[in-house]
């Protein structure tokens, strides 16, 4: 009797120890899917990647969501009219009165659709946050359709 509830307390002890293990691992992956700064970790070296402007621009629309100095960068290029699957695209903004990237709006093509992230921070040392997403960017960009929903053309 003795050495069955022994045997019953290991094994609570081992399904803790798994349940922690998977828990950690899982909060390792979730940060290690973003960067330093708290961007995705798919813009890392994003600018590196070609721009798609060939200066940057101050001009907003209409429409006229993202105010500021801008760049617009692809990490592919497009395939006839169309960017293909994986493409990221990031536009930095550098808000009037600052001198640091404070918006950087992502898009990224997954199985044919875009999906949209604006992130936001205060100040040069803070991280990035999420400001907008999905369908608010979503119904704006569908005025780009005929350029693949990039409203930044080249």
């Amino acid at each position: 009797m003795r050495h069955d509830r022994e045997m019953r307390a290991r094994r609570r002890i081992i399904a803790v120890v798994g349940v922690v293990a998977v828990a950690a691992s899982v909060a390792v992956v979730a940060f290690a899917s973003t960067t330093a700064a708290g961007l995705p970790a798919y813009t890392n070296g994003y600018q590196k990647w070609p721009k798609i402007n060939k200066k940057p621009f101050t001009k907003c629309g209409p429409p006229c969501a993202h105010g500021g100095i801008k760049n617009v960068y692809a990490s592919r290029k497009k395939i006839g009219k169309k960017y293909p699957n994986g493409t990221v695209i990031v536009k930095s903004i550098v808000d009037q009165g600052t001198k640091y990237v404070g918006k950087v709006a992502v898009m990224r093509k997954v199985k044919g659709r875009w999906q949209y992230v604006e992130y936001t921070r205060d100040n040069p040392k803070s991280r990035y946050t999420v400001l907008a997403k999905g369908q608010l960017c979503q119904s704006c960009h569908a005025q780009a359709k005929a350029n693949d929903y990039v409203f930044t053309k080249r």
